[in-house]
């Protein structure tokens, strides 16, 4: 997925990244900032009541983006897809390859290959050659992952946004999906900080919304580990 032009870096970057995969593979164009769509997507109300803080319009249009994703796998019909952001990277083309391979040789239904500063490890398995796991609270990042036919029309059936997507994937529950990691991550980042991370830190929030941010931190916290004993 990128809104980069057909020359861009990053685009130029995944072409060259994605050379050679064992797969078809091809380019999401992205919502941009000013979109309309971006407008009916969001749900402010609900970000208000349901979220530790309020979005940015590149969040907002990053969801979007993956939405659009995901509704394309369901029309296809597709098993499965792998998801990849323009800024990717695959670290181990060699583990990755295997990742690929394994974790679609068995039923699942997201499991990432790039995870920002991930907790520690609760629960582990092997499929094949690939370790998967499972965090102590899922972690950031969206920059690649597989995610089943199935998956992807249990994350549409949130008709509005009002979470990152990666805050969405941390609250796995409400979508009944299961969220695992490769471990160690064969995919990394090209960038020292994406767009989207350099506006979560430069907003300010309000103490009032900071006490609640807190509040819905403890309650994610709690249903975060009945999750877990499912996935064990």
């Amino acid at each position: 997925m990128t809104i980069d032009p057909p020359d861009g870096p990053r685009r130029q970057s995944m072409v060259r990244e994605l050379a050679g995969m064992a797969f078809d593979w091809e380019f999401v164009e992205g919502y941009r900032k000013g979109d309309p769509i971006l407008d009916e997507l969001y749900s402010p109300a609900k970000n208000l009541l349901l979220s530790k803080r309020s979005l940015s319009a590149g969040e907002i249009a990053c969801y979007a983006g993956h939405r659009l994703i995901w509704q394309t796998i369901v029309e296809r019909g597709d098993p499965c897809a792998i998801v990849f952001e323009d800024d990717a990277q695959i670290a181990d083309r060699a583990a990755f390859d295997n990742a690929v391979r394994d974790v679609t040789s068995a039923p699942f239904d997201i499991v990432k290959l790039w995870d920002i500063k991930p907790k520690p490890v609760v629960a582990r398995r092997r499929i094949g050659g690939t370790q998967i796991v499972v965090h102590k609270m899922i972690a950031s990042g969206t920059g690649c992952y597989l995610i089943s036919r199935d998956a992807a029309a249990r994350m549409l059936g949130r008709k509005s946004v009002f979470r990152a997507v990666d805050e969405d994937f941390s609250h796995a529950w409400e979508f009944s999906v299961q969220i695992w990691s490769v471990w160690p991550n064969p995919v990394a980042d090209i960038a020292a900080e994406s767009t989207i991370e350099a506006e979560r830190i430069s907003r300010n929030r309000r103490k009032i919304r900071s006490l609640w941010g807190e509040a819905l931190q403890v309650v994610k916290r709690v249903r975060h580990r009945s999750h877990l004993l499912k996935a064990q």
